[in-house]
């Protein structure tokens, strides 16, 4: 029988809330668990209220879900704010001595002494310990999976530590089996399998690496930090070189710096960091240097919400940079998306020399999903950089040529020679003055146009093919969306899905073959203003309906989308 369980685990920042999380999905995982998990947490070190969604499936999951069935709550502020919004029924793990509960509405009350048991086992410290162990017991997982995963935590740890924290482990497990005896919990039995265990950023700088990532600058901005960090620690085993720069201007033009000199380079930040970034990526569309540059979004405009989730900068992506110049815009919507998406956009930003946006957010980066593997052969990287001794004398930097896409050479080549300009140049890099000039450059660079419509697949349709309502995501909205379309489906609507991953160059004649005949349009967005919705209409001139718009900080869930939807119907 399927089933489909949720717990949170909430408290206060610096309660090692993530430790707990991180180490209860890889066992999870490791049991052959399908997983989706989503995180809400303060810009703050300490206090401030943060939680962690974990749904687990015997199936593959796509997307948070909006109540929860097991509440650990490690302080009361806890119960006090989830506790009446549970399933019916629902679990609440908490302290005996310092959380209370209110055992109405369908409420079974898990009271453990777990600071009394982590005392015990030689620190209060090893309370989350406690946790896991009643959590393993509950959830009747193999407690040996929780030890070996425990031993790997703690492995820079003293000897001390880590034995102290797999007894407080073992004698969670075995005060929740003696104590609470018969206990009904909704998780089912699957057979054992190790599932790849992946956030939204770990598979972007997965992606990024396996395309031939050889320089990343960054100022820290969160959401986009986590990039930039995998990759960093991750560098001196690959040749990397990582460079925190003083601020975003900086950071932009080091990895512009690095990709004239021949290294594949990217640059993190979020929406206001891209902005001080605008006159970079301005010189990179005149001097067609290739730059990957990784966006992930949060609430605006200014500092906003610093760690929420929000897709509010596609209108800024679309237009950066002042002048006329093309640029490659995409937006992955799952993890498994933005590792392949990851390694093309590494690609074609050296085979056509133009700025390429890869467009997450909050939500993308900081969830983790279950996957079976990823196919490290499905896309491979490509080098484009002219070969020595293959160029005919004179070498020509910005030639003209048919398809706008010049030969491309890197600082220090030998033998060769050329001038990189962000004035108007001739095809040999010197500044120009001649209006003959500038109007050929100008064409040249967008008769690439041609060939970057040509790459990439357009929109993914799911479900029925004749489907009355479509509805429309793009980015980190597919999995809500996607789910809503098999919720409706199971309740006999007519519905079905397009999802959009490449942006620009929009593919307009794929959007049109798939939506001029549909009357009900819905685009589903994190925004306000339906910027998705609004660039639709303009490329295709088709008429959407109503969208579904969220825009307080909080990704979609199936509920959601369902609710507005039928309220949207009446």
């Amino acid at each position: 029988m399927s089933f489909d369980l949720t717990i949170m685990i909430a408290g206060e920042a610096g309660q090692g809330l993530n430790t707990l999380s991180n180490i209860l999905l890889k066992v999870l995982a490791r049991s052959g668990y399908h997983l989706f998990a989503s995180q809400d947490y303060m810009s703050r070190i300490r206090g401030g209220h943060n939680f962690t969604k974990i749904r687990v499936s015997d199936k593959q999951l796509y997307s948070p879900a909006s109540a929860s069935h097991l509440l650990v709550a490690l302080n009361q502020e806890s119960v006090d704010l989830h506790g009446n919004h549970l399933s019916n029924p629902s679990l609440i793990v908490h302290d005996l001595d310092t959380v209370q509960v209110n055992k109405a509405g369908g409420i079974c009350d898990i009271a453990v002494p777990i600071r009394k048991i982590a005392l015990d086992s030689g620190n209060a410290l090893y309370g989350n310990s406690v946790v896991l162990g009643i959590l393993t017991a509950l959830l009747k997982l193999d407690f040996s999976i929780l030890t070996t995963i425990l031993k790997a935590s703690f492995a820079t740890k003293s000897v001390e530590h880590k034995k102290g924290n797999i007894k407080a482990a073992t004698d969670g497990f075995k005060y929740l089996l003696d104590n609470f005896q018969g206990l009904n919990t909704p998780i089912g039995r699957v057979k054992e399998k190790k599932r790849m265990l992946i956030s939204g950023t770990e598979a972007m700088a997965i992606g990024m690496m396996a395309g031939g990532l050889r320089f990343i600058s960054a100022y820290p901005m969160s959401p986009s930090t986590g990039v930039f960090t995998y990759v960093t620690n991750k560098a001196g085993r690959l040749n990397i070189v990582s460079e925190q720069a003083e601020d975003e201007i900086a950071a932009c033009n080091m990895a512009l710096g690095a990709s004239a000199a021949g290294a594949r380079a990217a640059v993190t930040t979020s929406g206001g960091g891209l902005s001080l970034m605008c006159e970079g990526i301005s010189l990179s569309g005149m001097a067609e240097i290739p730059l990957v540059t990784v966006n992930m979004q949060r609430p605006g405009p200014a500092t906003g919400f610093p760690t929420r989730t929000a897709q509010e900068d596609l209108d800024l992506v679309l237009h950066i940079g002042h002048g006329e110049f093309p640029r490659f815009i995409f937006a992955p919507g799952t993890a498994e998306e933005a590792f392949y998406t990851s390694i093309i956009a590494m690609n074609l930003a050296e085979k056509y020399q133009v700025p390429v946006f890869l467009l997450g957010d909050q939500h993308l980066a900081d969830s983790y999903v279950t996957l079976d593997k990823l196919n490290t052969n499905r896309v491979k990287y490509r080098s484009y950089l002219v070969k020595n001794g293959t160029l005919k004398k004179p070498y020509l930097r910005y030639k003209i040529t048919k398809s706008g896409v010049s030969p491309l050479a890197y600082y220090g080549q030998e033998k060769i020679h050329f001038i990189v300009d962000s004035h108007i140049h001739t095809e040999d890099g010197h500044i120009s003055e001649e209006m003959n000039v500038a109007k050929k450059m100008v064409e040249k660079r967008f008769r690439k146009l041609n060939g970057m419509k040509k790459e990439f697949p357009g929109p993914t349709y799911y479900g029925p093919g004749k489907a009355k309502t479509l509805f429309v995501s793009w980015g980190s909205t597919y999995g809500a969306v996607r789910e809503t379309i098999d919720c409706l489906l199971a309740k006999g609507k007519s519905v079905a899905m397009v999802h959009y991953n490449k942006i620009w160059p929009f593919p307009v004649q794929e959007s049109i073959e798939i939506l001029k005949s549909r009357k009900d349009i819905c685009v589903v967005e994190n925004n306000y203003q339906g910027q998705f919705g609004r660039l639709l209409q303009r490329e295709t001139n088709i008429k959407t309906g109503e969208p579904i718009l969220r825009y307080d900080g909080r990704p979609f869930d199936v509920q959601f989308i369902i609710d507005t939807f039928e309220k949207r119907q009446k």
